[in-house]
Formats: C-alpha cells, structure tokens, sequence
C-alpha cells in the first residue's frame, strides 16, 4: 500500500488542484446559468399546437334533427316576417283612410252653420280607427 496519497501536495500542485478546481465551478456556473436562460426562452414560446385541430361543438355542422329544427326556425321567421309585413300594410292603409277622414271632418267643421249629425259620425269613427291603429302599433307579430 502507497502512502503518496495522504501526504501533503507541494505548492506547485496546490495551485494546480486550485485552478482545475475553479474551472470545474466555472463550468458549472456557466451550464446552470445557461439552463435557466434556455428554460426562460422555452417560457416565452408559443404552445405548440396540434396537427390535427379539434373543433369545438359550435363549429361542427349539425345533425340530421339539427338541421331540421334549423329550417323550422328559417320557416318560423320568415313567416313571422310575412305577417309584420302584412300589418305593416295594413297600418299604412289604416293611417291614410285616418287622415282622408281627418282632413274630411276639418272641412265640414270650418263650414259656417251648426255640427250636423253627419259630422258627428265622423268624429266617432275617426276616434274609433285611431283606437284601432293604436293598438296594432303596439303589437308586433315575432318568436317568444
């Protein structure tokens, strides 16, 4: 057995164990300094995204029964559509048979002499047309 081992180095290699010593911390320093700096610019990465992209259920087209109760709904609005026109039409015929009348009453009034029974009628069916116009204004034929 050697006893070269347990004795004391001599200063020259001293300084040798040093320096092979501070390089090897070096090193070390410098791999984990650069793992940290690569780990940080993989963070800042986009996520890599798949090959084949999943839809979400909005974007799928739909069944069979979906796209039955999709046209029924189309067939809904547009007939909805239909009858809004159509009383869109009707208030237009009303409001113009309301001011014929109106305009009819005003000159029977400015006539000189006493309201005839006549005039009077037609103050009560322009009161009842109004009534009328006013309420189909408020309604509005749609889906609940």
């Amino acid at each position: 057995m050697s006893f070269n081992s347990l004795r004391a180095p001599a200063p020259g290699e001293m300084r040798k164990l040093c320096g092979r010593f501070s390089a090897m911390i070096l090193l070390c320093a410098l791999g984990i300094g650069g793992l940290r700096l690569a780990g940080f610019a993989q963070m800042n990465q986009p996520p890599i995204r798949l090959q084949t992209p999943i839809l979400p259920e909005s974007n799928r087209l739909p069944d069979a029964n979906g796209q039955m109760v999709l046209r029924e709904k189309s067939a809904q609005k547009r007939n909805f559509d239909a009858a809004n026109a159509e009383r869109m039409k009707q208030l237009t015929q009303a409001t113009q048979m309301l001011e014929t009348l109106a305009i009819a009453l005003k000159a029977e009034v400015d006539k000189p002499g006493d309201v005839s029974q006549n005039t009077i009628n037609k103050a009560e069916t322009i009161e009842k047309l109004a009534r009328i116009v006013k309420e189909r204004m408020r309604l509005t034929v749609g889906p609940n």
